[in-house]
């Protein structure tokens, strides 16, 4: 959605339009726009077009209703919003199983991480991660996962070689049957802002006892912990 209609139906939403009708002319709108009437006219002309509002004409303006697929995006917002500044405990996020390189079982099966692991989540992880591909616009949930507190791993040195600290994230997995795995974690190497993909681990091997392959959808549930 382009931004002024967004900052257009956000007005028309703080008027009281996610909870009834709403009465507002172009030349009231185009004040709390800073725009000219014509063009805060055609902005809820180009929003009704879109879905996102009904609107019918009544003396001095027109009567707007916002419709489940404008309601949808400011809900979007607010959860975007309540991510930026660590008012959610939780975060949702969907994404897609594919096949990793090998290096997160390779790190997480040191005995330094393993440790800490089992001291921390009461048990030890399969010896590989189970990777998922996240969409573009999950990439503030998982910025959000990022700036919240985590359980941290602590680096170590072992065979003369440095491994960093790491991050985890208590989290659950659910697939498209409804199925949930309750003892998952996510876990990030750094605190770094890269790729889409999150890496879970599990003490049991998913993809095996899920019977998954490559494509196929799950959502995570995500306990961002203290933000």
């Amino acid at each position: 959605m382009r931004p002024i209609l967004l900052k257009t139906l956000k007005i028309l939403a703080l008027q009281g339009g996610t909870r009834h009708s709403v009465h507002i002319s172009s030349t009231e709108l185009a004040k709390k726009l800073e725009i000219s009437q014509q063009s805060a006219s055609r902005h809820i002309i180009n929003l009704e077009k879109k879905g996102y509002i009904q609107k019918k004409y009544a003396q001095g303006g027109q009567i707007v209703n916002i419709n489940d697929k404008g309601l949808a995006v400011l809900r979007k917002e607010f959860t975007e919003y309540g991510l930026i500044f660590g008012t959610e405990k939780n975060v949702e996020m969907v994404g897609t199983l594919e096949t990793g390189l090998g290096e997160g079982g390779y790190y997480i099966s040191k005995e330094g991480y393993m440790k800490q692991f089992d001291k921390k989540l009461n048990w030890k992880p399969f010896k590989g991660t189970f990777n998922l591909r996240l969409n573009d616009d999950e990439v503030p949930k998982i910025e959000a996962m990022k700036a919240a507190e985590g359980i941290l791993i602590e680096g170590f040195e072992e065979e003369g070689r440095t491994f960093g600290k790491a991050w985890i994230f208590k989290c659950t997995l659910e697939t498209d049957d409804g199925e949930i795995v309750k003892k998952c974690a996510i876990i990030s190497p750094k605190r770094t802002h890269y790729k889409r993909v999150v890496e879970i681990i599990s003490p049991t091997f998913l993809r095996k006892n899920l019977g998954a392959e490559d494509g196929a959808k799950f959502r995570i549930n995500v306990d961002l912990g203290d933000t």
